[in-house]
């Protein structure tokens, strides 16, 4: 088994430099960028990442394992948003040619108040048109599951990648998400293995709030023994999202307990509790990033010993 590990740096910091300091600090070299100097990543221009951005990467020797991209993360009937993403998905492949990158990661819509597959058809339709632009480029739109997008079942993805099947269309694996809508993550793991090229690392609690990893219910144990009983070479991009604990812990302790309130409360004392840590201390951003690529060291360690 051969693992590239990959991380949302912006979780740290939006500022680029930053971003590259902790990558090299780990002794790493792939980034997923989102969101970079405080700007989205299908913000940039190929022409604008060329001058800002592209020299920086080179220069520390930083590449792109695939590109956090929001296409598709619009509603369903948004067409002022999907003509404006069609554009923007035309900039961002050539982003991912300058930088030798195979994927773009992509969603299929949110449903909103519909029924999700009532808009199977548009969905697909309008996903017809993303792969259209990607055709013989080299770059493969990669589907993430997200809560209340059409894709956000193991059995929807699996409609959609049926109906799109073609060699620039493949899926990403995130069990957090695919938890958060009350589905199981190794029921969704089983179903989609044969298909999922690209694995984001998130783990979520028992109160669908995201924990670091192995304090959920990811079941991260067995999802890494699988790929590694099936030589699985490929990215695992760290998308933690535990920095709502660092930046809220102590507001949220301190706050009325309303339902909102209540979850991230429990969830908060859940990670102090096995952590270890005081109720009134503070972690930052970069130790709780830090929890989560040292854990998956330490599995995929354990898993290839086993």
């Amino acid at each position: 088994m051969d693992i590239k590990i990959s991380g949302f740096y912006d979780e740290i910091s939006g500022n680029l430099d930053k971003q590259i300091a902790e990558i090299k600090k780990l002794k790493e070299s792939y980034l997923c960028p989102r969101t970079l100097d405080g700007k989205n990543i299908a913000d940039y221009t190929a022409e604008e990442f060329s001058k800002s951005v592209l020299p920086r990467l080179k220069k520390e020797g930083i590449k792109f394992s695939s590109i956090g991209s929001p296409i598709g993360k619009i509603s369903i009937d948004d067409e002022e948003g999907f003509s404006k993403q069609l554009k923007s998905l035309k900039e961002l492949i050539e982003i991912a040619k300058l930088m030798d990158c195979k994927y773009i990661r992509v969603f299929s819509f949110f449903y909103n108040d519909k029924d999700p597959d009532s808009i199977f058809d548009q969905a697909a339709d309008k996903f017809k048109k993303f792969l259209e632009i990607a055709k013989d480029s080299g770059v493969k739109l990669m589907h993430e599951n997200e809560k209340q997008i059409f894709g956000d079942t193991p059995e929807r993805v699996l409609k959609l990648y049926n109906a799109l099947k073609c060699p620039e269309f493949t899926l990403c694996y995130d069990a957090s998400n695919f938890i958060q809508c009350s589905v199981d993550p190794v029921k969704a793991f089983d179903m989609l293995k044969d298909y999922v090229e690209y694995y984001h690392i998130k783990d979520c609690g028992r109160y669908n709030v995201e924990v670091p990893l192995g304090l959920g219910l990811g079941n991260y144990k067995y999802i890494l023994g699988q790929l590694a009983k099936n030589d699985y070479s490929g990215f695992m991009t760290l998308e933690p999202h535990t920095f709502k604990y660092s930046l809220f812990k102590l507001p949220v302790y301190l706050m009325p307990l309303g339902f909102l309130v209540k979850k991230y409360f429990r969830t908060f004392r859940d990670i102090d509790k096995a952590k270890k840590i005081g109720f009134l201390k503070r972690i930052n951003r970069t130790e709780v990033f830090e929890w989560q690529y040292f854990e998956l060291k330490e599995l995929l360690k354990k898993v290839k010993e086993d």
